[in-house]
């Protein structure tokens, strides 16, 4: 007869056991649903960091009281221009600067000496941030998929599959005409790339018609070269608009402009300055050579340029130096001689 009140003991204790730990779970399920509502929300509500917007910022924030810093308005979108102005009375031109877009309008090896510098020498000069182009696009799949060892085709199979798969590719090529296989899309994130350098390359141009200055040089550095180059294509009639291309260099991606295709289809006079530093830039600048040579532009001229001065003095202006030469001797046009005294001195009396 004790043990019933033993075995009754044991029930309660049991039974208080068991509602306390469905409470403890009731309250952590309760506590974990807040923590996820208050998750998601802090998520909803969190803006992702923009490096390459961050970085404009920081460099317009740089800019000394000789540089305007000029936002340029792309897309509901703002790009940073860095603007300088020439220090004469009466300027010889304007320079829009097209950088590459990993560097940015104030690169300090090429960018900013140039930007800087050339307005000693008459020219107002516009660099641009060029905004960050599409990802390249993986590429589809070609290899099959691996096989389980366990599940290995007999030769039969291959061949019915190796048919198969002849016949759907036979297929699908009938139905793709060559011209749609090689035009891009209106919707191809490169065709609006390109089309916004060259709403860039417009805004700036308009910037700068607001200065004095008859000539305008369309200066592309590095990869910006090819931005450059397809913004000068678009309208080669221009009058007093002269395209140099500074140590180009081939965008890797194969949607974007190809370079030697530019300089093949241009007529337009072109600067090519280079430099001999390896055996690539070597190679490419012969193939640039070589391709304008086939075309017959006789206006395309290629220069090597000088390496850099060991003297410290000469260092800050060994390039501005250079190409101030090249475009006094090949791209700016010397003034009409002055006739109004000749007239004159034909038509006095007695002469």
């Amino acid at each position: 007869m004790k043990l019933k009140p033993l075995f009754f003991t044991l029930f309660l204790v049991i039974s208080t056991l068991s509602s306390a730990a469905e409470t403890d779970n009731a309250n952590d399920t309760e506590a974990n649903s807040a923590d996820s509502s208050t998750t998601e929300a802090t998520t909803a509500s969190r803006v992702m960091p923009d490096p390459a917007r961050q970085q404009q910022a920081d460099l317009a924030q740089a800019q000394n009281a000789e540089t305007d810093v000029v936002w340029l308005e792309l897309n509901d979108q703002k790009q940073l221009a860095l603007l300088q102005r020439a220090t004469t009375a009466t300027p010889t031109g304007h320079v829009i600067m097209f950088t590459a877009p990993s560097t940015g309008a104030d690169w300090p090896d090429l960018v900013h000496p140039l930007r800087t510098q050339l307005t000693e020498y008459g020219w107002n000069t516009l660099s641009l941030s060029l905004p960050r182009p599409p990802a390249a696009a993986i590429p589809k799949r070609t290899l099959p998929n691996l096989q389980n060892s366990n599940q290995l085709q007999s030769p039969s199979d291959n061949e019915t599959a190796d048919a198969d798969q002849t016949s759907t590719e036979t297929a699908d090529a009938a139905s793709v005409t060559p011209d749609a296989a090689e035009t891009p899309s209106a919707n191809d994130p490169m065709v609006e790339y390109t089309q916004q350098i060259v709403t860039l390359g417009d805004l700036a141009a308009s910037r700068l018609a607001e200065l004095p200055g008859d000539i305008t040089i369309i200066l592309g550095i590095g990869e910006g070269a090819v931005w450059a180059m397809h913004y000068f294509s678009q309208d080669e009639t221009q009058e007093n608009r002269f395209l140099v291309l500074l140590d180009p260099m081939p965008v890797t991606d194969d949607k974007a402009p190809s370079l030697l295709t530019m300089i093949k289809n241009s007529q337009s006079p072109i600067l090519d300055l280079w430099f001999n530093d390896n055996r690539y830039q070597q190679q490419q600048a012969k193939l640039r050579m070589h391709t304008a040579l086939r075309s017959g532009n006789e206006g395309y001229q290629q220069f090597r340029l000088n390496q850099r001065a060991n003297a410290s003095k000469k260092e800050p202006l060994w390039l501005t130096r250079q190409l101030r030469g090249i475009l006094k001797n090949h791209l700016q046009t010397s003034q009409p001689p002055d006739t109004t005294t000749a007239n004159q001195a034909e038509l006095t009396p007695g002469s």
